[in-house]
């Protein structure tokens, strides 16, 4: 097998979107359907990139669980959305960081949060073409003492209806509190995207 130079150590998306591209997920055109700042895409300039999305689901913004895109055209869709479960940051910088994932002053219930994003995986899958990539970006996550494994739920949520295939998982290192507060599990001090392979349309 060929072997490729990943940057295992990646700590930005930059990087991530850079090995996706080696690893052949960036399949053309490629959507970028959530707000990031262009943040992804300062190492590796977008192929074919078709939209980039805003944070506050403004009437007169688009928003990634309804895309104006016609059925199975697009090759990959990325979809970084609000996962951050809020009432979890805290101290300098928190509200820039509930801002930059759309979620700034307001609260969302842990099953609605994953209904939304569902309901993302869901219209990614429409506008997929078979054999197309969703890269999803999200996080294992500490919740009122309990582990609240995004990635494992959403790959097995997607899995689970036979059009996706689970194909693979790209971390990105993040910063962990300096000073935790009391903790029953193991602290991830990463992110991870989840890729994801549309296997077929749905019957």
């Amino acid at each position: 097998d060929e072997i490729l130079a990943l940057d295992v150590n990646r700590t930005n998306n930059a990087q991530l979107m850079a090995d996706c591209n080696t690893l052949g997920y960036l399949t053309e055109p490629v959507v970028d359907a959530t707000y990031n700042a262009g943040r992804f895409w300062r190492q590796l300039p977008p192929p074919a990139l078709r939209y980039d999305i805003d944070p506050q689901w403004d009437a007169n913004v688009a928003d990634f669980r309804h895309l104006p895109i016609a059925d199975a055209t697009v090759g990959c869709v990325i979809l970084d959305p609000p996962y951050k479960l809020n009432g979890t940051s805290s101290g300098k910088g928190a509200a820039a960081l509930d801002n930059g994932y759309g979620v700034g002053g307001k609260y969302t219930a842990i099953p609605d949060l994953h209904q939304m994003i569902a309901d993302g995986i869901a219209e990614a899958g429409r506008v997929l073409r078979v054999g197309g990539y969703l890269l999803l970006k999200c996080q294992t996550q500490q919740s009122c003492g309990r582990l609240n494994d995004q990635p494992g739920t959403f790959a097995a949520q997607a899995v689970a209806n036979g059009t996706w295939k689970d194909v693979d998982r790209l971390h990105v290192i993040t910063t962990p509190r300096k000073q935790p507060r009391t903790q029953r599990t193991a602290r991830s001090n990463f992110s991870t995207l989840v890729v994801l392979q549309r296997k077929r349309r749905p019957a």
